[in-house]
């Protein structure tokens, strides 16, 4: 299981639809893995359109190896981004959202712009730009948002004697950031603070779960944000 995804009062409530449960069954594992996977998807696409404009603009080059080794967010990437291409260009690279990349000195030969431009392509790769790590839901995620939704939640709760309304036909209603349009499962208590703190614990909202996965796969450390 993902450390800090479930409370224990829904483990068995939710046995089914988490990390917990036997190979094959939808979980929040697989919607992670989806996340990841489409994630890395978008970084290959990044990095296959930049090889190709690099080998039409430079023949011949040989374009280095490259993995992914953090997702950071768009408050460190830059620095971080910056730290790797001049460490990797052998000048000062530098992001700035008017002017793009530029480098400090500016390259004067060829070669010294074709290095530029390589290492650009080398830390892209390993550092993505954190708006690749953005993307609507996966199928995957879809179906694992509306099962909990439909099943396991309304289960919690009438165990707990509240009757859930019922869930909208548009699953990504319940998947905006939180919000609920439309369907709020804990109406019944909207007007008791104390009872509705307690059933939001006892019986969390799917979107509590899925913020427990970063949007590209990795479980967010207890208490992180």
């Amino acid at each position: 299981m993902r450390p800090g995804i479930l409370t224990a009062a829904m483990i068995a409530v939710a046995l089914a639809l988490t990390g917990c449960a036997p190979a094959g069954t939808l979980g929040l594992d697989a919607v992670a893995d989806e996340r990841a996977a489409r994630a890395e998807a978008r970084v290959d696409a990044l990095l296959a359109s930049y090889a190709e404009y690099l080998a039409d603009r430079w023949p011949g080059i040989l374009l280095p190896e490259t993995s992914i080794e953090a997702w950071l967010g768009p408050g460190v990437w830059t620095t971080a981004f910056q730290n790797c291409a001049s460490e990797a260009a052998g000048r000062e690279v530098v992001v700035d959202v008017d002017a793009g990349i530029t480098t400090s000195p500016p390259p004067r030969t060829a070669g010294e712009l074709r290095d530029v431009e390589t290492a650009i392509y080398l830390c892209q790769g390993r550092l993505p730009p954190p708006g690749l790590g953005v993307s609507d839901p996966g199928p995957i995620e879809i179906a694992w948002v509306t099962a909990y939704a439909r099943d396991a939640l309304p289960t919690c709760l009438r165990r707990e004697g509240v009757a859930a309304e019922p869930l909208p036909d548009d699953p990504f209603a319940i998947l905006s950031g939180g919000a609920t349009p439309g369907w709020d499962p804990y109406r019944a208590v909207r007007g008791d603070a104390p009872a509705l703190r307690r059933l939001q614990a006892l019986c969390p909202h799917p979107s509590v779960l899925l913020s427990s996965i970063s949007p590209v796969g990795e479980p967010r450390p207890q208490g992180g944000s």
